[in-house]
């Protein structure tokens, strides 16, 4: 059973947690962290085009079931947002990645109509990809792609707003 750990809408710490499925509770916003994942060998910022791993949800999926969309997850109780980038990139494409690499580019809040919701952090880094692929968890993500970045902003922002097309647009200009 995953747990969280619930904050209020600015970010506070409430002092509960509960399990991840539990039913939701007005003002209760849980951590939610998203890792950008560009390729080690694309080129540097201004010198071309960068390559982004973009994966595709499972078909199962709870929420954007069949999306190509970005990677990440819930922080777990007792985790911090780092940890959970980590976590995250292991468990779902079996890459490894050092905490030190993940830069926070954007932060943000969804509030749904229940009154609830997430708190996240959208963090950035460079990555190795594996000669043999990445391998992925079936159970969670469907399919992985490495796509150059206008085809990544393309999936990414049929789901998201204008502010996180600029962290999306700062990261593939810095990182």
């Amino acid at each position: 059973m995953e747990r969280i750990d619930l904050f209020d809408r600015d970010g506070h710490p409430l002092g509960r947690t509960r399990d991840k499925h539990a039913p939701r509770v007005p003002g209760e916003y849980g951590l939610h962290a998203i890792i950008i994942l560009k390729t080690e060998d694309s080129p540097l910022p201004g010198k071309g085009e960068g390559q982004y791993i973009l994966q595709q949800r499972s078909l199962k999926a709870r929420f954007y079931a069949g999306k190509w969309d970005v990677t990440g997850g819930g922080v777990h109780a007792g985790e911090t947002p780092v940890q959970a980038a980590v976590r995250e990139a292991a468990e779902e494409l079996s890459l490894t990645l050092s905490p030190e690499c993940l830069q926070p580019f954007h932060h943000y809040r969804v509030t749904w109509d229940d009154g609830s919701g997430l708190l996240i952090t959208v963090f950035a880094c460079r990555v190795h990809v594996p000669e043999a692929g990445i391998r992925f968890d079936p159970y969670e993500v469907n399919d992985v792609r490495i796509v150059p970045f206008h085809t990544f902003y393309e999936h990414v922002m049929d789901h998201n707003d204008e502010a996180f097309g600029d962290a999306l647009r700062r990261i593939e200009q810095t990182v």
